[in-house]
């Protein structure tokens, strides 16, 4: 193991973090683990619409390889790749960050940090201590992954609801 580097077991995280990290992706595990994940689907559609074919295909390789996901997304649908990224990043942090290339991370990072939506959500940086928290292992009511949420789903279908009595939907 190399000095300085996070030990993983089983999805539990060790109190040792990685000593160089770069302070750009740093600032951006930040925002994933403190931010709530409405804020970040918008910095990530602002990030993610912007990037070229390739990037975004990068970025579905990174959802396959941390969460199993993705894989039925196409580059081109950049509001459902944010999303999952959200959600998917916003639960295990240092997975998501894991599974990218580093310089392709830092990239990601600097845009993430740089979109409108990150403006004035570094205020408790200072203060951090480092520590990602503990990977989320059941749904929560602001992660997108409880359905009961009454939110804005990716894959939703506003033709088809049971609010909508010609949708069909029961």
């Amino acid at each position: 193991m190399a000095p300085g580097r996070a030990v993983w077991s089983r999805g539990k995280h060790h109190a040792v973090e990685i000593a160089d990290e770069d302070v750009v992706v740093r600032q951006y595990r930040y925002l994933l683990t403190t931010v709530t994940l409405d804020a970040l689907e918008q910095i990530h559609e602002e990030v993610v619409s912007g990037l070229s074919e390739t990037d975004r295909e990068q970025l579905l390789r990174g959802l396959s390889e941390a969460f199993a996901t993705g894989r039925h997304t196409d580059v081109g649908e950049t509001r459902k790749i944010a999303h999952l990224i959200a959600a998917g990043s916003h639960r295990h942090a240092r997975a998501w960050l894991d599974s990218l290339d580093p310089e392709f991370a830092r990239r990601l990072a600097q845009g993430a940090l740089d979109t409108e939506a990150s403006f004035g959500r570094l205020n408790g940086y200072a203060y951090w201590d480092g520590v990602s928290p503990e990977p989320v292992e059941s749904p929560g009511p602001n992660d997108g992954f409880d359905p009961s949420a009454k939110r804005y789903r990716a894959d939703a279908n506003p033709g088809f609801s049971k609010d909508n009595p010609f949708s069909g939907g029961s």
